[in-house]
């Protein structure tokens, strides 16, 4: 907090003077927001103050003595916007040559912002005022006489009515005084509990482990052997360990070293470890764990930051976290964390504030719903980060919570099909594309991923269907018309599959994938001239489908193009090493310009890739034979 200390000598300068001290208001909380509000509607202005540590939510009643006297008008706009926000104020005082100007704004703050009621400090004045709004649509409205020290609401075009605060207003209740004093433990209560994707880490002595275990609590917990009070916290641990075991708590201790960002040795914790005769479970980090906690700890926190160590997560018997602290919190603080999980969440609320009183969530059926969304997006992003980093297991389970709260969400139940296909599931994947089209009937790529499962379960009647509902529904819908064409080519069915190829290279011309299907219909109906122009359209766009490549280099080969074949195969298997058909046709390519060696360099690493390759093996067969013939 800044104080206005005027001007220098020379009347030009203005100097400020940090006074947060003295004020009051030099809080160690990792503040947010600050936001302005005349509360107790007594011309003054009370401050809001948003935390992302604990206490999240701060109340400074401005109960000072007011100097001067005040101004209070809420705006309501009519042929603008309801909120007026646009809206400029300019307020006269009697005998005074400059106004006061204040523009209503409709935010100023990380997840809050500052009422839209405007109050202005008149200081000495000794008469009524008067007031010009300039309306965002732009309409002049001035108002003469207007009694100060009162708050008036102002309907665009009316006369200001005065107003005073209801009595049925909230009132808020004073809570547990904080102390101030600053904290080097920061403990984040869980409200939503996410479950914590099983894990698997090497010990010590290099077995692989997987944790947590299901019906115990587990306290996995992260350091470092340069990390003086990871070192010291572990040590806790150790003294305390009978303590933990009694509770059901299983300790699981891994180190950082070597991971991420961290440039230290691995071996040095290794030594540290045994050194220390640690009696729980100790092993090293990797970086899909570290992925793994970074992508949860972004969708419980409110931002976007770094691991800190030492780190500790407390995970309950169901296998969700419940306590995340970080610094060292105590054996007893654990202790006595081990049933939050199992309370209501309106407790878990106001546990997780930090705040005195009661949640408001409770008994309010309307502030529940508030709750359910917050935490159906908070799984479903999750989720979705399950699914990204392919982790199938986990990204089920997050799905399947998604739609325990949200029974009705279509995209959740859709990419919980997406999860059960790419596992190999066609049937529960339908089930789940199913109930997405249940919630939402018109869902375009729902019908489009029912019909890739039904096709993969060889029911290519109902698979037809559903893309061409996709279709009806989303003309662009880029793998539709794509889809039609590989189910009639499946069948042999190439005239059909023709047509939708085309159509899809004409609906989305930028769809790499529909050129290269549409030329290996081509070359599936010996006409590799008319495959060659798709071809190469498709590997301009894509310059990593091996495939298309592939496909290009046979139509080269067949057309004689004969540089331009060793090409496209030396492309493919640039692309993709291990691309067995790409490599087996870059082998037959060296053949024909005699190139042995490099042939057999090329089937060679087909059956590295695919040791069960009988074309490869009879492949390579005939080039070493030919090699002993010369």
């Amino acid at each position: 907090m800044y104080l206005h200390l005027g001007t220098d000598e020379g009347g030009g300068l203005r100097r400020f003077a940090n006074v947060s001290a003295i004020s009051g208001m030099d809080y160690p909380e990792d503040g947010r927001s600050l936001c302005l509000v005349d509360w107790d509607q007594d011309g003054d202005l009370d401050f809001w103050i948003s935390n992302r540590t604990a206490p999240q939510l701060r109340f400074l009643r401005n109960d000072a003595t007011r100097a001067g006297r005040f101004l209070g008008l809420r705006l309501e706009g009519r042929k603008g916007n309801r909120d007026a926000i646009g809206a400029r104020v300019e307020v006269v005082i009697p005998g005074r040559s400059r106004a006061i100007v204040k523009t209503v704004r409709a935010g100023d703050g990380y997840l809050a912002q500052s009422s839209k009621a405007l109050v202005f400090g008149l200081g000495e004045c000794s008469g009524p005022v008067s007031v010009t709004v300039r309306w965002p649509g732009g309409a002049v409205q001035e108002i003469r006489d207007l009694p100060a020290d009162a708050h008036y609401r102002l309907i665009e075009g009316e006369r200001p009515a005065y107003y005073r605060r209801s009595n049925s207003d909230l009132v808020l209740k004073p809570g547990a005084t904080s102390s101030g004093l600053a904290s080097d433990v920061v403990r984040v209560p869980m409200v939503t509990l996410l479950e914590v994707p099983l894990m698997e880490y090497r010990d010590m002595k290099g077995e692989l482990v997987r944790m947590p275990e299901r019906g115990r609590f587990t306290l996995l917990n992260l350091w470092a052997s340069w990390c003086a009070p990871c070192l010291s916290e572990l040590d806790n641990f150790k003294q305390r360990f009978p303590d933990l075991q009694s509770a059901g708590v299983d300790v699981v201790a891994l180190a950082l070293d070597g991971v991420g960002k961290d440039t230290g040795d691995p071996s040095y914790a290794i030594k540290q470890a045994a050194k220390m005769g640690l009696p729980f479970a100790t092993g090293l980090a990797n970086e899909k764990i570290l992925t793994l906690l970074e992508r949860l700890h972004v969708r419980l926190m409110p931002m976007e930051l770094d691991l800190v160590i030492p780190l500790s997560l407390l995970i309950d018997r169901e296998g969700r976290l419940a306590v995340l602290y970080k610094g060292a919190p105590g054996v007893d603080r654990i202790l006595g964390d081990l049933g939050h999980s199992s309370q209501e969440r309106w407790a878990r609320l106001v546990i997780s504030a930090g705040l005195g009183g009661e949640s408001l969530e409770k008994g309010n059926p309307t502030v529940g719903v508030a709750a359910d969304q917050l935490e159906v997006a908070q799984r479903f992003q999750f989720a979705q980060d399950m699914w990204q980093g392919r982790w199938l297991a986990a990204a089920e389970v997050q799905y399947r919570d998604t739609l325990a709260v949200s029974p009705d969400f279509a995209e959740a139940a859709n990419n919980l099909g997406l999860v059960r296909a790419t596992a190999g599931d066609h049937k529960k994947a339908i089930v789940a594309y199913r109930e997405a089209l249940s919630a939402r009937e018109n869902y375009a790529a729902g019908h489009m991923n029912l019909g890739v499962s039904l096709a993969a379960l060889g029911q290519v009647a109902e698979a037809r269907g559903s893309y061409l509902r996709a279709l009806e529904l989303n003309p662009l819908l880029p793998e539709a018309n794509d889809a039609l064409g590989l189910l009639h080519a499946k069948i042999g069915e190439y005239s059909v599959a023709e047509g939708y190829f085309k159509k899809e290279t004409e609906v989305n011309p930028d769809f790499a994938e529909g050129f290269n299907h549409l030329g290996l219909i081509y070359l599936s109906l010996n006409d590799p001239a008319s495959a060659l122009a798709p071809l190469r359209t498709a590997v301009s766009l894509d310059a990593r489908n091996a495939d298309a490549f592939n496909n290009l280099g046979l139509a080269c080969k067949r057309l004689g193009l004969t540089r331009e074949a060793g090409q496209a195969f030396q492309s493919c298997v640039k692309v993709n090493a291990r691309y067995v058909p790409g490599l087996i046709n870059l082998g037959a390519f060296h053949v024909d310009v005699g190139n042995l060696e490099a042939a057999e360099q090329c089937l060679l690493q087909a059956l590295k890739v695919e040791p069960n390759s009988q074309q490869a093996r009879r492949f390579l067969s005939r080039v070493r034979s030919m090699g002993r013939q010369r």
